[in-house]
């Protein structure tokens, strides 16, 4: 969670990118970013909302919130 918390990195993701991740594995697709808030008083966050498209396993929630410093882009990964 503290992760969250942390300066978001440098990144090449969109809202609509295909994305896999490596702690979790399979397939998502971007909804939300949130390393830009709209409003400035809000922290940047190392966070995004994602997707499975491909759940990494039976235990995982379709929508999932995520670090932004371990997803990349699928298939380019």
């Amino acid at each position: 969670m503290k992760d969250f918390f942390e300066i978001p990195p440098k990144h090449n993701l969109k809202v609509g990118d295909l994305v896999t991740c490596s702690c979790h594995g399979g397939i998502a697709i971007v909804m939300e970013l949130y390393d830009k808030p709209v409003d400035h008083s809000d922290p940047k966050m190392n966070m995004a909302k994602i997707w499975w498209i491909k759940k990494p396993s039976s235990q995982v929630t379709r929508t999932w919130m995520h670090t932004i410093a371990r997803l990349k882009r699928y298939p380019n990964s």
